[in-house]
């Protein structure tokens, strides 16, 4: 509950420290627990619409905190096995799930709604697994999960989590290079509005934990379905078509209505860049195993083309994952689409991704494969399984002619 405490904290300072404020302090109160309760993928329900759109810088900390609870639990606790570590991620996310629920009916406000199953399905499933990273780390479980991965899948998931890394890095830094192109129209909103420097530590304060939504959505613009900013409107590689946004600073990086200049197409060498990466990744790990026998697929070495693909598969269920949650609804009408499509990115980036790894892969393993080391290895091999057929022919041969000689006459 710590993270709530500084919740509660920071919006009741903003309240005492504003230029003008009502004497009720329960509005306050509410949309502090509103926050906290976002920040846990729990919908508000409002008149005509709903408010979904979850402040991820927000979740991530919350999350922090989740681990080091876990951690304790399992400290506490004594947990030595696997049992034990979920034992305390139980622990720790069934109250914090009920909390959450329970916390939507003081959270009501005019005509504010939080939805209590929610609550409590989005809380549970962010505790216990927060929860249960920090007691696999304290108990030193984690690396006996991993040990019992497959090496195979092992490979491909360290691929596609760097595919990924890739792709969101990137969306980052085409939101700060937007932002440092458009900071007067930023700092702009920031002085308009009304209420203080207290207001603007606010805002500041909402902008940090909705930039990693924001960095999310420059990177599904670089992968090439883009995002929305309301219904009916479109930021893409192709062009921009926007009406009336938001008066959030963080918005102000977003480019000017029209057609995106030529060089911002450039953006799709990224994601590129991401399979070549993953496929460079997957041929350096590797274990060479040429051989001139086995079935078809093992001969043109059709696997390691299998596990790029694979690779750009985990790589595009994360980003999908990722685009949905950083997208959701801000309120009625227009405004009730905002963020990218988390399918229309899935299939971008498996595209993007999957097939340059596959291609990255199969071309440097087949280089493997045809280097000195690995043409002598394989003579080696060859010549080590001749001598065992022929070795096999003599000791059948024998064994036939003392039969032979053993019997009566």
């Amino acid at each position: 509950m710590l993270g709530l405490a500084c919740l509660v904290s920071l919006t009741l300072a903003a309240w005492v420290t504003a230029t003008r404020h009502g004497n009720a302090v329960r509005p306050a109160l509410a949309t502090a627990l509103q926050a906290w309760l976002l920040a846990n993928h729990t919908g508000l329900a409002i008149s005509g619409g709903s408010v979904g759109i979850v402040p991820l810088g927000l979740t991530v900390a919350l999350g922090a905190l989740l681990v080091r609870s876990g951690r304790q639990a399992a400290r506490l606790s004594g947990g030595k096995d696997l049992f034990d570590c979920l034992a305390a991620a139980f622990a720790v996310a069934l109250p914090y799930g009920v909390v959450a629920a329970l916390l939507t009916k003081p959270a009501a406000w005019g005509q504010v709604r939080p939805q209590p199953l929610q609550a409590l399905a989005g809380g549970f499933s962010l505790a216990v697994a927060c929860a249960l990273v920090g007691a696999l780390r304290e108990t030193g479980q984690r690396a006996v999960v991993v040990a019992r991965v497959p090496n195979r899948v092992r490979r491909v998931l360290r691929a596609g989590l760097a595919a990924t890394a890739v792709i969101v890095a990137f969306g980052a830094v085409v939101v700060g290079a937007g932002l440092a192109m458009h900071a007067g129209r930023a700092a702009t909103v920031m002085s308009n509005l009304d209420g203080g420097v207290s207001a603007s530590l606010l805002m500041a304060a909402v902008s940090l934990a909705y930039l990693p939504n924001v960095a999310i959505w420059g990177s599904a613009w670089s992968v090439g379905p883009g995002f929305a900013v309301g219904a009916k409107t479109s930021v893409t590689l192709g062009g921009v078509h926007l009406g009336a946004v938001p008066a959030v600073p963080l918005l102000a990086a977003l480019p000017a209505n029209g057609p995106s200049p030529a060089l911002a197409r450039l953006a799709l060498i990224v994601p590129i860049a991401a399979g070549l990466l993953a496929g460079w990744l997957l041929a350096r790990s590797r274990v060479p195993a040429p051989t001139t026998h086995g079935p078809w697929w093992e001969r043109l070495r059709l696997l390691d083309a299998a596990f790029g693909l694979a690779a750009g598969a985990v790589a595009a269920l994360l980003m999908g994952i990722l685009a949905w949650l950083s997208a959701g609804p801000l309120g009625p009408g227009r405004m009730a689409q905002l963020g990218p499509s988390a399918w229309r990115v899935g299939i971008a980036v498996m595209l993007e991704v999957g097939l340059p790894a596959a291609a990255t892969t199969w071309l440097l393993g087949w280089r493997q494969l045809r280097s000195p080391a690995a043409v002598e290895q394989t003579a080696d091999a060859e010549t080590v399984d001749t001598e065992t057929v022929d070795t096999e022919t003599v000791d059948t041969e024998t064994v036939d002619t003392e039969t032979v000689g053993a019997q009566p006459v």
